[in-house]
């Protein structure tokens, strides 16, 4: 499974003096998979440290925060000795332990010459971050290009890649953009989608089913754990409430979040704004700004805040929760 992120990575270590990478984006859209299965292969050998699934590597980051210390204390927890010429250093789940972030600072500043790299789901919810000391990149879920990669189809892949205008090309492209419709980016989605394409068409499409289900009944469940002072409440209020938001609008206008009705005793944009707010900074909802009269640039400064229309960060988990089935996309 191939991602388009995969050569900025690789420029990023062909320089000489760089920058902490950061890979933001939300839970499941294959960051870890990323640097460790695709970037990794790059170098000798990955050390990764993550800090939810082991909470106690925190404590390589009690003390100093020299890279020198940090190191040292890193190869003493995980029992692994890092090269620094040839190792890459993984930070995952950087957001789960404040000190690591705070370090992405001196690692910088005193050791530009190392290859760390850190991600996070959570990154935006950051209380302090070390503004113009890392390199920064968003990860999304799979687009269609990544999705026909997946795929193994040489022929496919030409067709879109080369622009084939025949009938056999569009049909054949058309047939995967509806598959796509349906299995959305996530790599876990996409990965059993094409696992499973020996099996009949109703097996696969319940295997996917279950796969988006999960996700949204795990990002429902972070709702809680990472809201803080924001209401988690009207956080997943918010969340639900897109697919049908979208599904409203039946012509070609192009209208606002309407906020009536979507929170209980909530209908203003002010009294919904943190939890917005919250779901974007996660990466979970993408925030467009309708522009009316006449186009004039630049288009932000036309933007109002208050008038938003939401969309959900991946189209397989936007069906999921319409509740769209296979048979309907393609049809």
């Amino acid at each position: 499974m191939q991602r388009m992120l995969l050569p900025l990575l690789q420029h990023w270590k062909s320089q000489s003096v760089r920058k902490p990478l950061l890979i933001d984006g939300a839970r499941q859209t294959g960051k870890t998979y990323l640097l460790q299965e695709l970037f990794g292969k790059s170098f000798r050998q990955v050390l990764r440290v993550d800090f939810l699934e082991s909470p106690d590597m925190a404590s390589a980051f009690s003390g100093s925060l020299s890279p020198k210390d940090i190191l040292t204390n890193i190869e003493l927890l995980s029992g692994q000795v890092f090269n620094e010429a040839t190792d890459l250093l993984i930070l995952d789940e950087i957001g789960e332990c404040e000190r690591a972030v705070t370090s992405l600072k001196y690692f910088a500043e005193k050791a530009p010459h190392l290859y760390v790299a850190a991600s996070g789901s959570n990154i935006g919810l950051l209380n302090t971050f070390p503004v113009g000391k890392v390199e920064q990149h968003n990860l999304r879920p799979l687009s269609f290009y990544e999705f026909l990669m997946a795929a193994n189809e040489p022929a496919v892949l030409k067709a879109y890649e080369t622009q084939a205008n025949s009938e056999a090309a569009h049909k054949m492209l058309m047939d995967k953009l509806t598959d796509y419709y349906f299995t959305g980016g996530m790599p876990e989605a996409v990965r059993v989608w094409y696992a499973s394409r020996e099996q009949s068409i109703l097996e696969r499409v319940e295997k996917v089913k279950r796969v988006h289900g999960d996700l949204i009944s795990g990002y429902q469940r972070d709702f809680g754990k990472y809201s803080g002072k924001v209401d988690a409440g009207l956080i997943e209020s918010i969340f639900n409430a897109v697919p049908a938001q979208l599904s409203a609008v039946l012509d070609d206008s192009v209208k606002r979040f309407k906020f009536k009705n979507v929170h209980e005793r909530k209908s203003r944009y002010q009294e919904l704004e943190s939890g917005i707010s919250w779901l974007e900074k996660c990466r979970l909802v993408l925030k467009n700004h309708p522009i009316e009269g006449r186009p004039r640039s630049p288009l932000a400064a036309y933007k109002q805040e208050n008038k938003v229309k939401l969309f959900l960060m991946d189209v397989g988990l936007l069906h999921h929760m319409l509740g769209v089935g296979y048979k309907e996309i393609k049809q």
